[in-house]
């Protein structure tokens, strides 16, 4: 039996029960930028399904009750209740006057060896050996300056893909390109961390199980006119139906992004139903936090 049949075998599994039983517990598999989730079921997924507005947040790994209605399942919520935190009862407090005579105010406070040494008022300027007090840069978003992809050699605008599917065999290599843009952002910084946005269409293209990004480091400025070489190869986190994650970057991949090393990412992988992927036009805005 192919992934396709397997997949189709186990909606129709999940149909018969639906009508037999009309409330099922499940196992949230993804969640859809619009709102509905995918759910586990057995073997198979069941995607985009709408629920009640006081199931949120809404996270993958939820255990939920779904019920059978006559438009089919709907998330009724998490199971279990919300945590009971017992408040104690009010204590009566009472303070001393904010400035008491004969007191002086502390700056600051210093222990060595069980002694205190406290400083009150401003105290002296920073000497020369003392270390300036440095502040984090913000976190940056930098987008990229075109998306392409390629399939057969050359350039194809019809999507943004990595990989095929057996019905549609000729793979595809896809890329952002952000020509100086990263080494700008970093210039200068420490990089803590660097992310890529991933987006999956709601579209049924492959299987309906979570797909992983297969992504790779290229060196192009902007798209070439053949299929560029990626490497440097990493795989990111599973992708539902019309779910989408920030992915972390290796660090050793960010590192070469951030020196200018290698200017862009892209995604590409085989022919197959569970490598088969097709992004939305909002994936590859990357994240950058520093130290």
């Amino acid at each position: 039996m192919s992934e396709a049949e397997s997949d189709l075998a186990a909606l129709v599994r999940a149909e018969v029960e639906r009508q037999a039983n009309p409330f099922q517990i499940m196992v949230v598999d993804s969640v859809q930028e619009d709102g509905t989730v995918n759910l586990q079921w057995g073997e198979g997924i069941i995607n985009g399904v709408a629920a009640n507005v006081s199931y949120s947040p809404r996270a993958q790994g939820d255990v939920v009750l779904v019920l059978n209605h006559n438009a089919g399942w709907r998330v009724m919520d998490k199971i279990g209740g919300p945590v009971q935190i017992d408040i104690p009862e009010p204590i009566d407090l009472s303070f001393g006057t904010p400035a008491p005579a004969g007191y002086a105010q502390a700056s600051a406070v210093w222990v060595k060896d069980g002694a205190l040494y406290v400083q009150t008022g401003e105290g002296p300027a920073p000497g020369p050996g003392d270390p300036p007090t440095a502040s984090t840069p913000d976190p940056v978003t930098v987008e990229p300056t075109a998306r392409q992809g390629y399939r057969s050699g050359r350039k194809d605008s019809q999507r943004f893909a990595q990989g095929a599917s057996p019905a549609y065999p000729k793979a595809w290599t896809s890329i952002w390109t952000y020509g100086g843009r990263i080494k700008n952002a970093c210039q200068g910084k420490t990089v803590d961390k660097m992310q890529i946005r991933v987006a999956r269409t709601s579209k049924y293209h492959g299987t309906s199980k979570k797909v992983r990004p297969k992504f790779g480091l290229h060196d192009e400025a902007s798209p070439p006119g053949s299929t560029p070489s990626l490497s440097s190869r990493w795989d990111g986190p599973g992708l539902g139906f019309g779910s989408s994650e920030l992915a972390t970057i290796p660090a050793a991949q960010a590192a070469k992004l951030a020196a200018g090393d290698m200017r862009g990412i892209g995604v590409s992988a085989g022919v197959s139903n569970s490598s088969y992927l097709i992004y939305k036009l909002a994936s590859g805005n990357l994240r950058i936090t520093f130290k």
